[in-house]
């Protein structure tokens, strides 16, 4: 059985997942250069609770949490099936910090990566949800006690932006503000150097108010990097910003 990959995404505007963009492009090229995973464990950006839940079922309803975009968008079916095994397996190795919650179903910050990646809707999919309530370090621990289910062959997969801000969008604006480049580009290095303490630190980052008003975007990323093992190899794509306050830069951790 190859070992699974851990992957951390930008998903930015629900319209990355239809047309000729930057975000699609580098999703598409992902999935043909991975071997297909047995299972995806995905921590979702959109699911956001006051605690730590897993759905816990055989089906994954498609949820448009997104409002006002244009018909094509609404008309993209993707419903892959879950898995209980794993979800069962991922509740026991959380040992009791999860619940049971079957109200959610797959959002658009899972959907439209995956519909793209892998078009079939052909691998199970487990949706994990973020527990803003959760410290730093916690949300790094999810990753930490999920890693082993890697050698299972089961991709521990994580969505959101390092980014994120939308009270300051600028939808004429086709790349990051200054202080986003330079928070996006500080998060970088200190993955590239494996220094994961810094983001788990972040709030000692200059600007981190404006790159992260609110934790649900930014904490996946820090369960992805709780998955990662010493030897893994980092590569980064989907590496830019985007409407001024956004960022889109990507991460897979590798073991082959």
């Amino acid at each position: 059985m190859e070992k699974g990959v851990v992957i951390f995404t930008g998903h930015g505007s629900p319209m990355n997942a239809i047309g000729d963009n930057k975000a699609r492009k580098g999703w598409q090229d992902l999935g043909k250069s991975l071997p297909k995973p047995k299972v995806i464990i995905a921590i979702s950006a959109h699911w956001t609770t006051d605690k730590l839940y897993v759905r816990r079922a055989n089906d994954n309803p498609q949820v448009f949490d997104m409002y006002g975009f244009p018909q094509e968008l609404y008309e993209v079916k993707y419903e892959p099936t879950s898995s209980i095994e794993y979800a069962d397996k991922v509740l026991d190795l959380l040992k009791g910090k999860a619940e049971i919650n079957n109200e959610w179903g797959i959002d658009h910050g899972i959907w439209s990566i995956l519909a793209n990646m892998y078009p079939e809707a052909d691998i199970p999919v487990v949706m994990i949800s973020t527990n803003i309530d959760a410290d730093p370090q916690l949300q790094f621990e999810v990753g930490e006690k999920l890693k082993s289910l890697r050698q299972e062959g089961a991709t521990i997969f994580a969505s959101g932006n390092v980014v994120h801000n939308l009270r300051m969008v600028d939808w004429d604006n086709q790349n990051g503000y200054k202080w986003a480049d330079i928070f996006d580009e500080t998060i970088k290095q200190a993955i590239l150097n494996r220094n994961f303490d810094k983001p788990i630190n972040f709030k000692a980052i200059e600007n981190y108010e404006l790159a992260i008003p609110s934790l649900e975007h930014y904490y996946p990323l820090l369960s992805a990097l709780g998955a990662v093992e010493e030897d893994d190899k980092i590569t980064v794509f989907n590496d830019y910003r985007e409407l001024g306050s956004m960022s889109m830069t990507s991460y897979l951790f590798k073991n082959n």
